[in-house]
């Protein structure tokens, strides 16, 4: 079967027609179609399937698709960050149309190309770190009404911190999380694959004390229990309490906006005088990994990733860090 025989989903057509109506060079539209076509194809022969729903393909997928580009097909780094782009732009064409609620195309960091190199000025310093859990820990700078809810709140805020900078997680991932992907018995946290790279994380036993903790905080009737419940819970300043959303009859899940707002707020907090997001947790995360004696192979196997192409500019900036 030819590029040109391959008959892209409905969805990929539309994607194209937009293209079109935005004015688009037609190379750069025949440049789309093949793109999205060798990915389509791919599709096909993992699923089995001759029908792809957008809404099935999974973060893995993209990172599976990408490996085999790197390692089988040997593509050039030129080739890879086009693919990338065109697949960029097709999924947040699906998210701007409502086909999808997750980006599969998250998991290679596009926010930020993994193709940059990496600098210390998007690392969390040690100093900057024991700002940030201290003042977590402190009342030191609240008002009086913040003070009263510090109790209830800091527990929570503590853990989003834990999961970001000591076991990896993105943004997506800790946003998503439900209370059936938790086991308290084993200490155990499912990443699922809808949500990025499935694995299974096991918490150190204070940071299982701190979950409990902070599940414990919540005020028993806006307490997450059942297994579609969201983990991390929106706090009502006004209110002094957790939040209860009546739309889904649960209680209000913690968004990502909402948690890189609360990371604003904590490192202003903190007296960190310059930006800080969840990403830099991340960061600081793969590279203290490395720097700890990690093989780039463990620590592909500790975030669930694919590839190890993710990590080149971390492995490249410990490398460098540590020559003559």
């Amino acid at each position: 079967m030819t590029r040109q025989a391959f008959q892209l989903p409905l969805d990929a057509e539309r994607f194209l027609e937009s293209l079109a109506a935005k004015q688009r060079k037609e190379s750069t539209i025949t440049r789309y179609r093949y793109d999205l076509a060798d990915f389509f194809r791919y599709l096909e022969i993992k699923t089995e399937s001759e029908i792809i729903q957008s809404k099935s393909i999974t973060p893995h997928m993209a990172e599976e698709y990408f490996y085999i580009l790197e390692n089988e097909r040997r593509y050039q780094l030129r080739t890879l960050k086009r693919i990338q782009t065109v697949l960029k732009r097709y999924f947040a064409y699906l998210l701007s149309t409502g086909k999808i609620q997750i980006d599969p195309m998250a998991s290679l960091d596009l926010d930020e190309s993994i193709w940059n190199k990496l600098t210390k000025e998007e690392l969390l310093t040690r100093l900057e770190e024991k700002k940030l859990t201290g003042s977590l820990l402190s009342d030191s700078g609240l008002s009086q009404k913040q003070a009263a809810a510090r109790p209830l709140l800091a527990p929570r805020n503590l853990f989003i911190v834990t999961l970001f900078l000591y076991y990896g997680l993105r943004l997506q991932e800790i946003s998503n999380l439900k209370i059936k992907y938790i086991n308290q018995g084993k200490g155990q946290i499912m990443i699922p694959e809808e949500t990025g790279n499935p694995r299974t994380l096991r918490l150190t036993k204070s940071d299982q004390k701190l979950l409990f903790h902070y599940i414990n905080v919540i005020p028993e009737p806006v307490r997450p229990k059942r297994p579609q419940d969201p983990l991390l819970v929106a706090f009502d300043f006004q209110r002094q309490t957790y939040r209860w959303s009546y739309e889904t009859d649960a209680p209000k899940n913690l968004t990502e906006i909402a948690i890189q707002k609360m990371i604003r707020e904590e490192r202003k907090r903190a007296g960190i005088d310059r930006s800080v997001s969840a990403r830099h947790f991340r960061n600081t995360f793969i590279i203290r990994a490395l720097q700890q004696g990690q093989t780039p192979e463990q620590v592909k196997n500790m975030l669930g990733l694919q590839t190890i192409l993710t990590l080149n500019k971390y492995i490249d900036y410990v490398e460098k860090e540590h020559s003559p």
